[in-house]
């Protein structure tokens, strides 16, 4: 070994040893606390109100997924907002359409996340309150307007992040990772120093440094106390697509509102009947998605169910790129028209 290897190289290998073994430490003792801890402390009991109105939908898929914030999240947030009481849901008695307002809401919100959505969606996007799914098209009319709308959905999600860390349930840099990095900027180093002196340990330590840092990177950045609360929405996750459990219809409608925000509404959609429903009317005080065909028989309205789709529907047009690109191409010629 002493003849392929000189003195001084034999002597980086070992180095190259002690912070390989130093990285597998770091990792394995992470993995091991946080399973050791959660499957010491991880409640199996069923969630409750109170569980709905410490986590919104939003939010909990923020936690959950960590995927950035959607326009069904912006649908789930407004409706989760009128099953609290916290907006009203009407129907416009000018044609068959629904609007939120704030008027004669009976809870106020302490979530700073579910009050900036208020804010965002009701006053800006709105007007004094009141929001109509037509108002999204006037706002993002120009491209500079959905510029700032696209601003305001990463805003809204930075939020809701930042919620998470205030309640202890996320920390993106904790400490194992801050010594991940660490090893990871000394072993590229390492290996940028010997690409001529030693091609073989600069590639073993380009390598190992370059995987330390996609490690450090892809390890999940809940808290203990955020993992805990990962398992205990689990179990409801799964229900949500598998059969959902019928209780009254408070929860069903908590479960559909989550169902959105999980990207699973089709799922959860296709346990039930959808009927016509004409006899139930949207009302300021409640939002009726669900009513009772017969006694342990549960229906979903066709209207509650179009109205929802209607609002996914006109956000995504909102958003997506095609929408956009045709609407500016209008313009232009209309400009030029002009």
């Amino acid at each position: 070994m002493t003849g392929m290897f000189s003195s001084l190289e034999i002597g980086f290998l070992v180095i190259f040893l002690v912070l390989m073994i130093t990285v597998f430490s770091v990792i394995g003792r992470e993995k091991w606390k946080r399973k050791h801890i959660v499957s010491m402390a991880s409640s199996s009991r069923d969630l409750t109100e109170k569980d709905f109105k410490s986590f919104s939908p939003p939010m909990i898929a923020q936690l959950i997924y960590g995927r950035g914030a959607y326009t069904r999240h912006i649908t789930a947030g407004l409706l989760n907002l009128v099953r609290k009481r916290m907006l009203t849901l009407k129907e416009d008695e000018r044609g068959p359409s629904y609007y939120f307002s704030v008027e004669g809401v009976e809870e106020k919100t302490t979530s700073k996340s579910e009050q900036y959505l208020i804010d965002w969606i009701l006053f800006e996007v709105g007007q004094n309150g009141v929001f109509y799914v037509d108002d999204l098209f006037v706002y993002t009319e120009g491209k500079h307007q959905r510029d700032i709308f696209i601003q305001r959905l990463y805003e809204w999600e930075e939020t809701m992040k930042l919620e998470l860390k205030t309640k202890g349930l996320l920390n993106m840099f904790p400490s194992y990772k801050r010594v991940l990095l660490m090893l990871s900027v000394v072993m590229i180093l390492l290996g940028s120093g010997f690409i001529i002196a030693s091609p073989l340990l600069s590639i073993l330590y380009l390598v190992a440094g370059i995987a330390t840092f996609i490690t450090m990177l892809s390890v999940s950045s809940k808290t203990f106390a955020g993992q805990l609360e990962y398992q205990k929405w689990q179990p409801f996750i799964e229900e949500l697509t598998t059969s959902p459990e019928k209780k009254d219809e408070q929860w069903l409608t908590a479960s559909f509102v989550y169902a959105i925000a999980f990207g699973l509404k089709e799922d959860y959609l296709s346990h039930f009947p959808i009927r016509e429903a004409s006899q139930v009317s949207l009302q300021d005080e409640r939002f009726p998605l669900y009513f009772a065909m017969a006694p342990g028989a549960t229906a979903i309205s066709l209207e509650g169910k179009n109205m929802v789709d209607d609002l996914e529907a006109s956000l995504d047009k909102v958003i997506s790129p095609i929408a956009h690109s045709e609407n500016d191409i209008e313009n232009e010629f209309n400009d030029f028209s002009e």
